[in-house]
Parts: structure tokens; C-alpha cells; sequence
């Protein structure tokens, strides 16, 4: 008589769930460092806009008003966290923002905006 046996072996299904397993937890790896990137970018289109923002501020003054650079640092280190730091440097006509600003991890970003301000 042929007995055929149906049904999986449970080391197969062991098997299965290892592998079901694995492939959950690369994808969790992957999701956690697109956040991560967006997170990134998003930081970094902040830290753009506040440095376009104080150029712009200065353009329209045509120069740095007395009180406005505290007030550009202390709005970094609200937006980009304490550790933020924003250097200006005004000479010849030509503005250059320096922001600075931890990044994830243990590393830093940065980013530098130069734009003509008229005397």
C-alpha cells in the first residue's frame, strides 16, 4: 500500500519562519534608514531656510543690525538643536552664512550661502 504523507515537516516550516524572520528584519533596516535620510534632509532644508532667511534680512537692511546675529544663533539652536552654530562674516559686499549642526550619529552637517549685499 502507497502512503503518501501531506503536510510540511516542521523542520521545513523552521525553516520558512527563518527566512520570513530574516527578511522582516531587513526591511525594518531599510525603513529605519530612509527615516533616517528624511530626517537628514529635513534638518538640512531648515538650517537652507534660516541662512537664506538672515540673508535675505540683511539684503533688505543692506547691513547687520545690531542684536541680529544673537538672534539668528539662538533661532538655530531652537530649530536645529543646542549644539547649532551659525558664523556670519560680512566683507566687500559679500555676506557668508555658516551654519553647523549635528547630524545623526556622531557626525556633523554643515552648509555655507554667500550672497551679494549692497552697502
Amino acid at each position: 500500500m502507497d502512503v503518501r504523507e501531506r503536510g510540511m515537516t516542521l523542520l521545513e516550516v523552521l525553516l520558512a519562519v527563518t527566512v520570513l524572520t530574516l527578511g522582516l528584519f531587513a526591511s525594518a533596516a531599510l525603513q529605519l534608514r530612509g527615516l533616517q535620510a528624511v530626517e537628514g534632509a529635513r534638518r538640512e532644508g531648515q538650517a537652507l531656510q534660516l541662512a537664506q532667511g538672515m540673508l535675505e534680512r540683511v539684503r533688505a537692511a543692506e547691513a547687520i543690525e545690531t542684536g541680529e546675529e544673537a538672534a539668528w544663533q539662538l533661532r538655530l539652536t531652537q530649530v536645529l538643536g543646542g549644539a547649532a552654530q551659525g558664523r556670519m562674516n560680512l566683507a566687500g559686499g559679500v555676506l557668508v552664512l555658516d551654519v553647523d549642526w549635528p547630524g545623526m550619529g556622531e557626525g556633523r552637517q554643515s552648509l555655507s550661502v554667500q550672497g551679494r549685499v549692497l552697502p
